[in-house]
């Protein structure tokens, strides 16, 4: 039996998150782009839904690393806050694990929604 994979995030996306995301995403000045991104699945098999959703998260990373630093100390908290950890430790952990630790953060279910509110 494979072993499951330890979470890093030690909780879900609560309501008080999508005022912190927004927040983020302002910061960063990629409202645009994420809306950009973002693709209608009205229609859409189950098996395309899950092809496009693939799609999106991976653009969602690309242009999350390319402006994290518009929102450096703000990502660090968030990040602690989702994984019980202060952001100094966000900031000093290894580079590999504060990208899983977005990848999960966009792989958990009901991101795209929560997103597609922060966005309105």
């Amino acid at each position: 039996m494979a072993e499951e994979k330890q979470k890093l995030l030690k909780r879900g996306l609560k309501t008080k998150d999508l005022f912190t995301l927004t927040r983020i995403v302002k910061k960063m000045n990629m409202k645009k782009e994420l809306r950009e991104i973002a693709r209608d699945v009205t229609g859409k098999t189950a098996k395309e839904k899950k092809q496009a959703l693939v799609g999106i998260r991976a653009d969602l990373m690309l242009l999350f690393v390319e402006n994290i630093g518009n929102a450096e100390q703000e990502i660090y908290r968030f990040l602690g806050d989702l994984s019980d950890k202060e952001a100094q430790e966000i900031a000093d952990q290894a580079p590999q694990y504060t990208f899983g630790m977005i990848k999960e953060l966009f792989s958990q279910d009901g991101f795209g929604d929560f997103l597609s509110t922060a966005l309105k």
